[in-house]
């Protein structure tokens, strides 16, 4: 029924589960290079920090990496990626996105990263869907993956339900990022409508922190762990805010506490007078 599944299991009951959410790390194949002036490997390994910092009391279950892990994607991006991921005893599963490319992305083998649903103790499950295809910045899923998605969800009736992509499936209010989001979205929307179990949607792409509230379905993006970009912008516009990164906490109940956590200090260098890269 799923092409390859994840268990996780978690032993008490009584407390949520804990899962972090990274996204856009837009790594390059040289440690040194920049993204209009900030050195994202730095902030990447910046914000892995505050996530081991942050979360050293609690019982973290998952890492999800919601896509653009590299801006020059190259298997040796993808593996130092993976490396630093490791570093954390919890698994760690990641989407494709616009920037990578699935053949080098695919490559790396016996790696949670090919997990497409990942069950969390007996109530739980996410369901990783790829927006992405290879050269393209706009995201839309294919027919094949909207009829998996179906079945998944048809399987799984009795499961509080998180599904996670790459591409915005709403619109955010700007402009240039909506013309690049999820160009099928009502088909997306239709197959999800149908499924009462479906507790939220989190999505990268954005680079910002956003939420809205669609029916009964939450919807959220993530910080980028490094440039972010401004709400409510028609334009190509760079926010001073710092890197970050997502965390849910999953009850049992279906109710799913959320926030963002930020590195105090934006990188100094960053040029907000860009319009684009």
């Amino acid at each position: 029924m799923s092409r390859n599944v994840l268990s996780i299991t978690t032993t008490d009951q009584d407390q949520p589960i804990r899962v972090i959410q990274i996204s856009d790390s837009h790594l390059f194949e040289s440690r040194d290079t920049e993204l209009l002036g900030m050195n994202t490997e730095e902030s990447f390994d910046s914000v892995i920090d505050l996530i081991k910092t942050e979360n050293s009391e609690k019982k973290l279950s998952l890492l999800i990496a919601t896509g653009d892990i590299a801006q020059t994607p190259s298997e040796r991006t993808y593996a130092r990626f993976l490396d630093k991921m490791q570093t954390f005893e919890q698994p760690c599963v990641w989407l494709q996105g616009n920037h990578d490319l699935s053949n080098l992305f695919l490559a790396q083998q016996n790696h949670a990263a090919n997990m497409d649903v990942i069950t969390l103790g007996s109530q739980w499950l996410i369901i990783m869907l790829n927006s992405s295809s290879d050269h393209e910045i706009t995201g839309h899923f294919s027919e094949n993956e909207l009829l998996w998605l179906a079945r998944q969800l048809n399987h799984y009736p009795d499961r509080h339900i998180i599904i996670a992509m790459h591409h915005n499936p709403i619109d955010i209010q700007s402009k240039w990022l909506d013309q690049v989001g999820l160009s099928n979205a009502d088909d997306f929307w239709a197959v999800v409508d149908q499924a009462p179990q479906v507790r939220a949607v989190i999505h990268g792409h954005i680079h910002q922190n956003f939420e809205f509230t669609r029916g009964t379905v939450k919807v959220w993006a993530c910080p980028s762990t490094c440039i972010q970009f401004k709400p409510l912008c028609d334009k190509f516009t760079l926010d001073n805010l710092p890197p970050g990164y997502r965390w849910f906490d999953l009850y049992r109940n279906g109710q799913i506490n959320t926030g963002i956590s930020r590195l105090t200090s934006m990188p100094a260098g960053v040029d907000f007078d860009s319009s684009g890269y």
